[in-house]
């Protein structure tokens, strides 16, 4: 089988870990004789050089739509397309076998504040467009199969599920931390690594750490796409970004002090993450919504390293298979999330015994979850042409 993924915009952080994983791991199956991955050029492509040095794996830079002209030599010799992140693509008709990973309805059940409706429309149209018109759809959780389902209706009831929140690299990884990176960490913090989308709830996270009486001593480390500007003092704050004025506003208004009550990092490299993951007194989730889980979540799990976490549908699914202690709290609420800090740290030791012993709770492999899509592949082929292909 010959597979094109189709990717040319992609989430930073997480989606673009799991790209790069779920691409190695499909190229290793039986029966997949070449993969070509096109991302765009505006992509943060990292890991692509390694991916290019799989032998069935091409990476393209390219920037047109799939059905352009321009694009026609892409689908030569192509059995089924894998769209990875169809959220940011306009849909085209295309006369081949196509499957989307539908990742999350973060949009529609987290509407940021303020949101113009004729953006929501947009993104409701394309959504739907997508669900429509490919020839299947995965969903990385049944939660968000579910979510598919009151939104879009019953066509999606034929969604695969095929979990992949699992430790993306810290199995691989250095658990060290760059000398560069120690030098400017206090001794003890908690870790929330996130992007700043108003979903991640970085507001509330802020709002209880300001109520926190401990957090000079447990200090909170950021680490994500433009966590780094919280450093930028107000009111001199120009950012593109709608939401993060309204974080450096609580940051002010609460007098909490970078370096001192907050570390804003900003991207950290992939070497560190599982260090500063390892490291931490605990790691905080507090997410409003999310598709299939948590990898941040699950690599501190997996390194022994406590948890608190949002207690919302898809966490308590993704985290069922885990028999670590989770510190769970209301994330709508401040007060609940220092209800949840006290309450771990008041018995640290009984949350990291749990963690520490729940290290080697039985996951899957990227190899079990590329199998599973390359299944899924075939199924679509065979939905399409109705014949089966080996």
């Amino acid at each position: 089988m010959r597979i094109l993924i189709w990717s040319v915009n992609f989430s930073i952080g997480g989606g673009m870990r799991l790209l790069h994983n779920l691409t190695k791991a499909m190229a290793r199956q039986p029966g997949v004789e070449h993969i070509r991955l096109v991302v765009g050029s505006q992509s943060l492509s990292r890991n692509m050089n390694e991916l290019n040095r799989v032998q069935n794996v091409d990476v393209v830079v390219h920037d047109t739509t799939i059905d352009h002209p321009a694009a026609s030599f892409l689908l030569a010799n192509v059995d089924v397309i894998y769209y990875f992140w169809p959220h940011t693509h306009q849909y085209v008709p295309i006369d081949r076998p196509t499957l989307c990973t539908f990742h999350d309805t973060t949009f529609f059940d987290f509407v940021p504040p303020f949101t113009d409706g004729k953006q929501l429309e947009f993104h409701w149209s394309l959504s739907q467009k997508w669900l429509d018109n490919v020839t299947s759809v995965a969903v990385s959780s049944q939660h968000m199969k579910n979510r598919l389902i009151a939104h879009f209706g019953s066509r999606n009831t034929t969604a695969f599920v095929i979990p992949h929140a699992i430790t993306p690299i810290a199995s691989s990884h250095s658990t060290q931390l760059s000398p560069a990176l120690s030098s400017v960490l206090p001794r003890e913090y908690i870790i929330y690594p996130s992007n700043t989308s108003p979903h991640k709830n970085h507001s509330n996270l802020l709002l209880a750490l300001a109520q926190y009486k401990y957090r000079k001593q447990h200090p909170l480390v950021l680490t994500g796409y433009l966590t780094e500007q919280l450093r930028l003092p107000f009111p001199n704050f120009a950012s593109e970004f709608s939401w993060l004025p309204t974080l450096s506003s609580i940051m002010n208004t609460y007098q909490l002090q970078v370096d001192s009550d907050v570390y804003p990092l900003g991207f950290v490299s992939d070497q560190d993450i599982p260090a500063l993951i390892k490291n931490a007194k605990a790691l905080i989730m507090p997410s409003l919504s999310e598709g299939g889980g948590s990898y941040p979540v699950e690599e501190a799990l997996r390194l022994g390293t406590p948890v608190l976490c949002s207690d919302i549908p898809v966490m308590r699914e993704h985290l069922a298979r885990h028999s670590a202690k989770i510190a769970w709290f209301d994330p709508h609420s401040p007060n609940s999330i220092v209800t949840a800090l006290d309450e771990l740290m008041k018995n640290y030791e009984q949350y990291k015994t749990s963690a520490l012993q729940g290290i080697h709770d039985p996951t899957e492999t990227w190899d079990d979850i590329a199998a599973k899509y390359v299944a899924v592949l075939r199924e679509t082929y065979y939905r399409y042409y109705a014949r089966r292909i080996y």
